[in-house]
């Protein structure tokens, strides 16, 4: 195993800049296209949204499983490697098999799901969504294998690679299926599944040959281990407790919206949900190889190595999280309305809300890696109880007065709550007191916010609000240069950042 992962990093966030840069023309080319029909776009969000059950599928097993793979990887122990694998992968075949039929049955009782489906056209875009869901859960089996496969190798970048070539194809093919009086969303979803599928064989065929994979022991492993199971039950059961509570704290929304609400304000919602989930995409992938250091370290038995990274991820990081996430939420209004236009207004401020869900990322991602990796699971259970309480509870007290918008405010509410509570697990871990922690964190950052802060402020009244891709490309480039010109000052004025840069230069003259 190597000693050293800084340039298996440097892979990671190149390709997730070229990710970053395929996101937003996505999000700039392909969202227009689906949002001309608001209520069509709304169905299409509803049935998406099922797609979630795929991603939760494993009950937890995966995500353990990941956990004790890295560790036997970390130990040299490749034959253990493979056997966790199997198991974890046997589990989430038998519940996609489960949630496969489930959806074949709902394509032929749409009803169901959407309310208002008031056109037997409607009603067929809405089963044919369901129906091409049903019909590729296969594909998640692959994405996770390989998530494992190449993730605990800290190779992810490989994946990524392929992911892009295929974002730009689907990115690409919007010109066919969405043209002057032809609108086709099933189309369209249809070639999107089919590219994720190609892409994922591809992966395997990549992870063959670099890693000489014995994949015929691999497919032997798929099947029930009872050794396997003892190991990773007790983790798995409090990620399927997360994996219940993550779904009712954020997946349900669109659903609940769509059915009480109809399709119309579901397409407002959807706006910020997009934004909500391109952050969260984003961080994801950002935070994905740190999870597996801290496993290497677990299996290493490096504890002071393990709390030294951490600070250092929460240090470094924080700025990258903040700064995009305040940009946004200032420019809010010229960047919704140039867009996807004044049909949206209303999800202007359903945006400021949704996206500052995310501000505390840099807190919540690596003390939650670290819980996992030391299997605190009491605190686990208790931070992940915590927030579908909290969101769904206040929904209740307020939807009646808020409409939509309570759903947005209770989930920036219920996310800073759990926010708070893993900050004070972080600082306990790492032995720091409330004032060092701010020191270290937050100090650094507060020039550099006053900065962006103000800047937006007087930016945003002097930029377009009508929808048009060069007003929404003007939009963009201000706010670019603004969040360029924030992380200059904040490099002159953290010295961990300048440390930091120095020996990443350093790490790509080597390379």
């Amino acid at each position: 195993m190597q000693k050293s992962y800084t340039k298996n990093y440097l892979k990671i966030y190149l390709w997730q800049i070229v990710s970053l840069i395929l996101n937003f023309l996505s999000m700039f080319i392909v969202i227009p296209y689906l949002t001309s029909d608001p209520e069509i776009y709304g169905i299409y969000t509803i049935c998406i949204s099922f797609s979630i059950f795929l991603s939760y599928a494993d009950l937890g097993f995966v995500g353990a499983g990941q956990k004790f793979a890295a560790e036997s990887y970390a130990q040299g122990n490749r034959e253990e490697e493979v056997k966790i694998i199997g198991f974890t992968n046997f589990v989430l075949l038998c519940f996609l098999l489960f949630f496969g039929i489930t959806f074949f049955i709902l394509s032929f009782h749409p009803n169901l799901i959407v309310k208002g489906i008031d056109s037997i056209e409607k009603g067929n875009i809405a089963s044919s969504l369901v129906l091409t869901l049903a019909a590729f859960t296969p594909t998640t089996i692959l994405q996770r294998l390989l998530q494992m496969i190449f993730g605990i190798r800290m190779e992810d970048f490989i994946v990524q690679r392929i992911n892009i070539i295929g974002s730009i194809i689907k990115i690409s093919s919007i010109l066919w299926f969405f043209k002057i009086g032809k609108y086709d969303i099933v189309g369209y979803f249809l070639f999107t599944q089919i590219i994720n599928f190609l892409s994922a064989i591809c992966a395997l065929f990549i992870a063959k040959k670099r890693y000489d994979y014995d994949f015929r022991f691999l497919i032997k492993c798929i099947r029930f281990n009872r050794e396997v199971f003892n190991k990773t039950k007790g983790l798995a059961y409090t990620s399927l407790f997360a994996i219940i509570s993550w779904i009712l704290y954020y997946e349900l929304d669109t659903i609940v919206i769509g059915k009480f609400l109809g399709a119309q304000q579901v397409a407002i919602f959807a706006i910020g949900l997009t934004l909500l989930s391109f952050f969260r995409n984003i961080f994801g992938i950002l935070f994905s190889p740190f999870n597996v250091r801290f496993n290497h370290f677990i299996g290493m038995g490096d504890e002071s190595s393990l709390r030294l990274f951490y600070l250092q991820i929460v240090a470094i990081l924080a700025p990258v999280i903040v700064f995009p996430i305040i940009t946004i939420a200032m420019m809010a209004r010229p960047f919704v309305l140039t867009w996807v236009g004044v049909d949206y207004s209303d999800s202007i401020s359903v945006v400021q809300v949704l996206v500052f869900c995310n501000i505390f990322a840099f807190i919540t991602y690596p003390t939650n890696f670290m819980l996992v990796a030391k299997e605190h699971q009491k605190a686990l259970y208790l931070v992940n109880t915590l927030l579908p309480f909290i969101y769904w509870g206040g929904i209740v007290f307020t939807f009646n007065f808020f409409g939509v918008n309570s759903f947005a405010v209770f989930k920036l509410v219920a996310f800073v709550v759990s926010a708070c509570i893993l900050y004070k697990m972080m600082v306990d871990y790492l032995s720091l007191t409330l004032i060092e922690s701010f020191k270290i964190i937050f100090l650094p950052m507060v020039i550099p916010l006053f900065f962006l802060i103000l800047t937006t402020m007087v930016a945003k009244d002097f930029l377009p609000v009508v929808k048009s891709k060069i007003n929404f490309i003007e939009v963009v480039m201000v706010s670019g240069i603004l969040l360029v010109l924030t992380f200059i000052i904040q490099y002159f004025v953290s010295i961990t950042w300048r440390e930091i840069l120095r020996k990443i230069i350093k790490a790509v003259k080597v390379s």
